[in-house]
């Protein structure tokens, strides 16, 4: 009769190293979540940025208002300010609109406030302040009046709301489709797990930290 004797040391160790790998993988993520979130809370206020100034540049008779006189679609001339704040569940994108300084070709002091007042549609009163008259453009023709202007719709007819509109449809639809989507399911492969494991059978659960800290550290959050 044939009797075999198998030493199981070596399969069992493996064995415990990899369920070990396991949860230090999870463990990983768990201490990575924050600076992930924080991450994709500054790839978010990237991408909404360059969604705007590219909404900018295809529709400068809505959105000029929220850019310098003739910056229109431009990062540097951007009157909005964007911010992210997060926190291991949660992302909070704000912002602010910025003081313009720069004078229209049709004025000689700054529309300070323009940002602010032309999305909200505020109506504004014009009147003389070191004159006895206005002079401004209008239909191409230079006109002179002692009277005040009133402004129903400072900037145009197009500009009221368009920056919230333009931020809704960020995330509404471009966000959504055009960079979440893809990125879940990048994310949701896991490659980093499948690439240490090897190493993590033999190192268990360090390697399994070291693994899912990589997992959320991988270069997928781009904005081109």
């Amino acid at each position: 009769m044939l009797y075999a004797r198998i030493d199981s040391t070596e399969v069992n160790k493996i064995l415990k190293n990899a369920s070990k790998y396991s949860f230090g993988f999870l463990d990983g993520v768990e201490m990575e979540q924050i600076v992930f979130m924080n991450r994709l809370a500054e790839f978010v206020v990237d991408a909404l940025g360059k969604y705007i100034d590219a909404q900018a540049r295809g529709n400068a008779d809505a959105l000029h208002h929220v850019y310098e006189w003739g910056a229109t679609g431009s990062e540097g001339g951007r009157l909005f300010s964007l911010n992210g704040k997060a926190s291991k569940t949660v992302i909070h994108i704000g912002g602010s609109f910025l003081p313009s300084s720069s004078v229209s070709d049709t004025a000689t002091e700054p529309f300070v406030n323009k940002a602010n007042i032309m999305e909200n549609g505020i109506a504004i009163t014009i009147t003389p302040n070191n004159s006895d008259v206005l002079v401004f453009e209008s239909g191409g023709q230079t006109v002179f009046t002692a009277n005040s202007v009133y402004v129903a719709n400072p900037g145009g007819d197009a500009v009221a709301g368009s920056f919230g509109r333009t931020v809704d449809m960020f995330f509404s639809t471009f966000f959504t489709n055009a960079l979440l989507a893809p990125f879940l399911a990048d994310l949701a492969t896991a490659d980093e797990f499948t690439r240490y494991f090897p190493e993590g059978t033999r190192g268990g659960y360090q390697v399994g930290i070291k693994a899912g800290k990589a997992y959320l550290n991988s270069s997928r959050l781009r904005v081109e």
